[in-house]
């Protein structure tokens, strides 16, 4: 399957005369994408922008070459928190993903590809953060989606599981999804084939690993100093606290 291009183009988003996004445009032609930055930085308003949950205040959006309302099909969006019905069981929120589509999806085969049987028939809001995380991005990927789009989605896992999702977003973009995400650790942010920093609501860097994370780049925009430290190819870099 060839990748599906997202493009955004002069995208700004305003909410009470406040701008979340700035005139951003990134072209992301598959593969896996991070976006890192500060919180409030518009990571997650981009998401949404490009999942059509929020309509841009102007600018252009395009998946497939489609805007994202008719684009819809094609998409998967992992929030990093969803509020659902408290009787709501794992089963429920996982049709609840098959919604546009002509064949509904067979929550018991979602839950044994993820090897997640054993939370059949749970109450999804007495799972822990964890357990949430995968129910939603085994939903997400049983979709079949051409685009994934997932905020967070190395929150409240323990290190295994942080492997296993790591593996299985490489596993998708090797079978053609175009997978874009948002994370805080810059560690999480290396794993991905391009890397977009936002601050304020801009786009301050867009490239390869290797050209984004640099030390004077990411102390600008968090406003903390780091260490930066060398494993394997990549560079790491973690804030130097004083007690």
């Amino acid at each position: 399957m060839e990748p599906c291009t997202v493009s955004l183009e002069g995208v700004t988003v305003e909410v009470g005369g406040r701008a979340i996004l700035k005139n951003l445009s990134v072209t992301i032609n598959g593969g896996l994408t991070a976006f890192i930055g500060p919180n409030g930085a518009g990571k997650t308003t981009l998401l949404r922008v490009v999942a059509g949950v929020v309509k841009p205040s102007r600018g252009l959006v395009r998946i497939c070459g489609l805007e994202p309302g008719r684009a819809r099909r094609l998409v998967s969006y992992v929030p990093a928190f969803l509020q659902v019905d408290p009787y709501a069981r794992v089963e429920d929120v996982l049709r609840a993903y098959s919604y546009g589509l002509s064949d509904g999806l067979d929550p018991r085969e979602a839950l044994r590809a993820f090897n997640l049987l054993h939370l059949e028939g749970r109450r999804f809001n007495s799972l822990s953060g964890g357990e949430h995380k995968l129910v939603l991005i085994a939903g997400a990927l049983a979709r079949k989606p051409r685009v994934l789009l997932l905020d967070e989605p190395f929150s409240h896992l323990d290190i295994a599981n942080q492997v296993r999702v790591a593996r299985i977003l490489r596993e998708a973009t090797a079978r053609g999804v175009t997978v874009i995400m948002t994370v805080h650790e810059p560690l999480y942010a290396s794993l991905a084939d391009n890397i977009g920093v936002l601050s304020s609501g801009e786009l301050v860097a867009f490239g390869a690993p290797r050209e984004v994370m640099r030390r004077d780049l990411l102390e600008k925009v968090y406003g903390v100093k780091l260490e930066e430290v060398r494993v394997g190819s990549r560079n790491l870099f973690i804030p130097e606290i004083s007690w």
